[in-house]
């Protein structure tokens, strides 16, 4: 797959703006998000956002962060190994029958 060199080269504006502070972990989601949106290039699809994508890792450890990339690098689509992987945790792990429910307003 050919990425066009304009996005190259906003990928590199945009590195060349972050301050350099940022953790680790932002670091990776930013690798999960140029992954993405370099395959998302001539699809229907939009671009997704740092916050996007942090939302939805955001339960995750940075130990698991590194094998789901590592899984994600294997496959012959990144994104779509990316959203499989966590669609199969949200299945493994259904919301839980006792969960808090916040009194209603008029209690």
């Amino acid at each position: 797959m050919d990425i066009p060199k304009t996005y190259l080269e906003q990928l590199k504006k945009k590195r060349a703006e972050t301050p350099r502070g940022a953790s680790e972990r932002q670091e990776l989601i930013q690798r999960f998000t140029d992954k993405i949106n370099a395959e998302r290039i001539g699809t229907k699809w939009k671009s997704a956002s740092w916050g996007q994508i942090n939302g939805l890792v955001r339960h995750l450890k940075e130990a698991d962060l590194y094998w789901l990339y590592g899984q994600c690098e294997k496959s012959n689509s990144f994104s779509k190994k990316f959203f499989g992987v966590l669609k199969d945790t949200k299945k493994q792990h259904p919301p839980s029958p006792y969960r808090r429910v916040p009194p209603s307003k008029g209690d």
